[in-house]
């Protein structure tokens, strides 16, 4: 399991001692870990040899944002963590959320290609189709 700091707040009190890291000084984030999910979608986009864009914002006043976008042919890709604790794919507010996102970029003639880790080796194939590119494994 891995312990967030919210998790290690709830156990102070209740254990001897809790060593909490300190937040990164100069702004630095520290990464999420990508997942062999995220890391096949990213694998497949690359070889694809198409341009494509992560965490690309299609709203500026939501700021409503695409986890990776192929802008030029309008394809928006979806990893939906739903598998994780954290999502906030799973709550009502957070679906409720994604459904207005989707609808917009529907909207606004975006394709969209969603994925979870039951699905994600189908991204291959699905972009080929919408793409007609035939690109080399």
């Amino acid at each position: 399991m891995n312990w967030t700091k919210k998790d290690l707040e709830k156990l102070k009190g209740k254990v001897k001692s809790i060593d909490i890291p300190p937040e990164p000084k100069n702004g630095v984030k520290i990464p999420k870990s990508i997942g062999k999910y995220k890391l096949h979608i990213i694998s497949v986009l690359e070889k694809s040899g198409l341009n494509f864009r992560k965490e690309f914002i299609f709203d500026d006043v939501r700021k409503f944002r695409f986890d990776w976008a192929i802008e030029e042919l309008k394809i928006a890709i979806e990893y939906e963590g739903i598998f994780s604790e954290t999502s906030g794919h799973t709550t009502l507010t957070g679906y409720k959320k994604d459904v207005v996102k989707y609808n917009l970029a529907t909207k606004r003639g975006w394709k969209m290609l969603r994925y979870t880790a039951d699905n994600y080796l189908d991204f291959e194939n699905d972009l080929k189709i919408l793409t007609q590119k035939n690109y080399e494994k």
